[in-house]
């Protein structure tokens, strides 16, 4: 199988966020399956605002 990588920017203040937003990534792709990853990101990128409501029941 082929294997693909994606590489992401990310911009913050400061270099320990854009650390901590990175080795976050890293750990959630790392552990979680792909496909609810998938599922995840897609119901974020058409409401945002799911983020914060979720948050509160976490």
């Amino acid at each position: 199988m082929r294997k693909f990588k994606v590489g992401i920017t990310i911009e913050a203040d400061t270099t320990e966020t854009v650390k901590q937003v990175g080795n976050l990534i890293q750990n959630a792709v790392d552990k979680v399956e792909q496909e609810d990853i998938i599922k995840l990101l897609t119901k974020v990128a058409k409401n945002p605002k799911i983020v914060k409501t979720a948050l509160r029941y976490i």
